[in-house]
């Protein structure tokens, strides 16, 4: 008689948000048992665990490490219908970086033996979309992230993946890590007693002493920055000037002289990603401009990597907006996406020429990807960023802090990693991606296209259901759209929308309620945005508006708004007709684009 599976759920115990602090002598959140909460996705993953349960009879263990209080994530689990709950507890694990967690887990793993591990996709307290692509590298299991609709049978599990252009089925063969992506809570349906909740110490889990924690963490906290922007939410009835709004939103931008760097020292590289129709998702050009921001004090060129067999003219697009040399990887088709082609490519790259700092996007497949790059190169990752700095310039071994917001954008904290090189994945509309030279052929150097890669992970359908989703990373001005706004406003806000620089987004709300696509969600379990506008239409909670805490100004269109509820959140509130403020936005738009 076979003995059953199991299903490992990773969960994490995490601020309420809004009410996060970070310690300013740790440099670590602190965890307060009256504060925190399960990481809501972490429960979409244990919602998946227990349906899986029903088909396979799988037992299904929670797991979590943290400090003592973080037992109480593992009593949630247990009421909500897990069988047993382990607690990786011990101060030799305090301080890890996500690489360090991973190296735990993967410890755990080893000891368990799962059919399957699922992971939230990310975290609301830090958001780096690291731990489980991380774990699924050290433990040498295949990848799925971003996933829904989770189905067993026969050693292999089927999963629909959400990309920032649409959707794919993929199967996997187990064992494997998956990311669970949105889903449902489970409920609670029992008791549960802090016995049933067993202890491991990293001794217990075996290891070096340099493989946990603040030691084992390739990356640290240089210091905590915190937000001190203030919005005065200013109250209209009527008369809203739109076209003041989109002068606003266009305004000329500063001038950016091109970088020179004479007698580089080093090399800076992006990861540029080209999309399954055509052209570069957006943020493959800001990281262009991030990587120019520090250039000139590193003493470093740029180096655009492009995994694609076809590259065409993408190489002399890459070179105008600041490329110095483009290295083209082949074996990794864009429109034939997988995570192991791009990690073994990126990966023997990185080892091959040794570049001082790797920015890649934070886009659906940079959050696949590059985790699983860091983890096998045994470097810090930086998740989310939105900035560089430099510092000790002058010297000959000057630190990259990326800056990266934590806590809902109510801090922002400067990270140093001590691998070189160090790894970002940048937050799509963190720069302004312009050209800064006329297009010509550089200089282009190819390598890969011998990966064979792992065929354990197979593409059963991909659907490009929104093919310029990914504009929104770009857009100067973002109409977002609340629920329940019918279906005439969402064609004119549309209209709109087809203007260049203009693109939609929608509140979770929305998502929820079906009325939108999930590619154009913003939330603090989707993405932030950093438009230089953003006009939101209808209802919008606390975690939409700091989705877009960075915009240059934040406007709220909602009949029923009252102004005490926006209050520090958004500059102007309208209690107009949400429709007649969309209509005016579409002439002022119509306006402005013919003169």
């Amino acid at each position: 008689m076979s003995t059953p599976g199991r299903v490992l759920v990773c969960l994490k115990q995490v601020p309420v948000p809004g009410r996060g602090v970070f310690d300013e002598r740790t440099k670590r959140i602190r965890r307060d048992e009256d504060q925190a909460v399960t990481n809501p996705p972490d429960l979409h993953a244990l919602a998946q665990a227990i349906a899986l349960r029903e088909e396979t009879g799988w037992e299904v263990v929670a797991v979590t490490m943290g400090p003592p209080v973080a037992a109480e994530t593992l009593l949630d689990a247990l009421r909500r219908g897990a069988d047993r709950a382990v607690h990786l507890v011990d101060r030799r694990f305090a301080g890890a970086d996500t690489l360090a967690t991973a190296r735990a887990l993967a410890r755990l793993v080893e000891r368990e033996r799962p059919e399957l591990v699922l992971t939230g996709w990310r975290t609301v307290d830090g958001g780096t979309a690291q731990v489980g692509p991380q774990l699924a590298e050290l433990a040498e299991f295949p990848q799925l992230t971003q996933a829904t609709n989770l189905r067993a049978g026969d050693g292999v599990l089927t999963a629909d993946v959400e990309t920032d252009v649409g959707r794919e089925a993929w199967t996997v063969a187990l064992p494997a890590v998956v990311a669970v992506g949105r889903g449902a809570e489970p409920p609670w349906v029992t008791e549960a007693d802090l016995s049933a909740v067993e202890t491991l110490t990293a001794e217990e889990l075996g290891g070096g002493p340099r493989e946990f924690g603040t030691r084992g963490s390739p990356t640290f906290v240089a210091e905590i920055r915190h937000d001190v922007r203030e919005r005065r939410a200013e109250h209209v009835e009527a008369g809203f000037d739109t076209a003041k709004l989109l002068e606003a939103a266009f305004a000329p931008l500063e001038h950016e002289a091109e970088v020179v760097v004479r007698t580089p020292l080093r090399e800076i590289w992006t990861v540029a990603e080209p999309l399954p129709g055509g052209g570069l998702h957006p943020t493959s050009l800001e990281a262009l401009a991030c990587a120019r921001s520090v250039a000139g004090d590193l003493r470093a060129t740029i180096v655009a990597v492009l995994p694609c067999d076809q590259p065409h003219d993408l190489p002399r697009v890459l070179y105008a907006h600041g490329a110095d040399r483009v290295l083209v990887l082949r074996g990794t088709e864009p429109a034939e996406y997988r995570t192991d082609l791009v990690t073994d490519a990126l990966t023997t790259a990185i080892a091959a020429h040794a570049p001082f700092a790797v920015i890649a996007p934070f886009s659906a497949r940079g959050r696949d990807y590059a985790p699983r790059v860091a983890a096998r190169l045994g470097l810090g990752l930086t998740g989310d960023f939105t900035a560089l700095e430099v510092r000790d310039a002058d010297t000959d071994d000057p630190d990259l802090l990326w800056l990266k917001p934590a806590l809902s954008a109510d801090v922002l904290a400067p990270v140093i990693a001590h691998s070189t090189p160090s790894m970002g994945t940048l937050r799509p509309g963190s720069f302004t991606a312009r050209a800064v030279r006329d297009q010509r052929e550089p200089n282009v150097e190819v390598a890969g296209g011998t990966a064979i890669g792992d065929s354990s992970c197979t593409a059963v359908e991909r659907q490009v259901q929104l093919l310029d989703g990914p504009r929104l990373a770009a857009a100067r001005l973002v109409i977002g759209l609340g629920p329940g706004l019918g279906t005439g406003a969402h064609r004119v806000a549309e209209r709109v929308a087809a203007t260049p620089g203009i693109a939609l987004a929608a509140t979770s709300a929305a998502v929820a309620a079906g009325e939108l696509p999930p590619q154009l969600e913003i939330g603090p379990l989707a993405r932030s945005i950093a438009p230089a506008v953003y006009l939101g239409f209808g209802r919008h909670d606390l975690g939409t508006l700091q989705a877009v805490k960075a915009a240059g100004r934040i406007v709220v269109v909602d009949p029923g708004a009252g102004i005490d509820a926006f209050t520090g959140l958004a500059d102007t509130v309208v209690t107009a007709n949400v429709e007649g403020v969309l209509l005016d936005l579409l002439l002022a738009t119509a306006g402005a684009v013919a003169s």
